[in-house]
């Protein structure tokens, strides 16, 4: 009986440990050869869950389910992976040598496709956030995606240009990550472009 509340408690606190601001994104994680490993983090509305066959006497809003989906694959080459189709959030590497990179470009716009993979629309996210956080202290979940790329020396510079509301490049050890609030990228502008370089 544990073990089931447990497992039914799961996903719950996947969601709180990662934050109403932090919910989705992107983690990459790269190899010096070039190959490595994407985990891609989605805010979805389910249809249903196990959570809901195993609890009796409630009656379930129709409109009331959020969901993390999480799923995770390998490449080969870094300059393989594109998020939203052509002309989606793309990396361009540079291997080798004393200082090896990676710059990444975001699109942006109302449409892009990479955004719409992560997150549905602001509507969508500021009702769910009722459902992920019932003391209504998140007002819109998902409202923050983090881009993460973990490399294999220490990160020496994360920098994105030009800036944006809310945009910010940063780095710790052997990891860099980009904050993009949603709202920002949908408004659209200029390509965001994420210079990261490790030794």
């Amino acid at each position: 009986m544990k073990t089931s509340r447990i497992l039914l408690l799961l996903p719950l606190l996947l969601l709180t440990a990662c934050g109403g601001g932090e919910l989705v994104g992107v983690h990459i994680a790269l190899a010096d050869n070039g190959t490595g490993t994407v985990t891609a983090r989605a805010l979805v509305e389910p249809e249903s869950n196990r959570a809901e066959a195993a609890i009796q006497g409630v009656g379930w809003t129709p409109n009331g389910r959020a969901a993390l989906l999480a799923s995770q694959g390998t490449f080969q080459q870094l300059s393989d992976v594109v998020i939203g189709g052509s002309g989606g959030l793309r990396f361009s590497p540079t291997l080798g040598g004393e200082q090896p990179s990676v710059r990444v470009y975001v699109p942006r716009g109302p449409n892009v496709d990479w955004l719409r993979a992560l997150v549905p629309d602001r509507a969508t996210r500021v009702r769910l956030a009722k459902v992920y956080d019932p003391s209504g202290k998140t007002r819109e979940a998902g409202e923050l995606i983090r881009i993460e790329l973990e490399v294999p020396g220490d990160v020496v510079a994360s920098a994105v240009h030009p800036t944006g509301r809310g945009v910010e490049a940063d780095r710790e050890r052997k990891r860099a990550f980009l904050l993009l609030p949603a709202r920002t990228i949908a408004e659209g502008g200029e390509e965001l472009v994420w210079d990261i370089t490790w030794r």
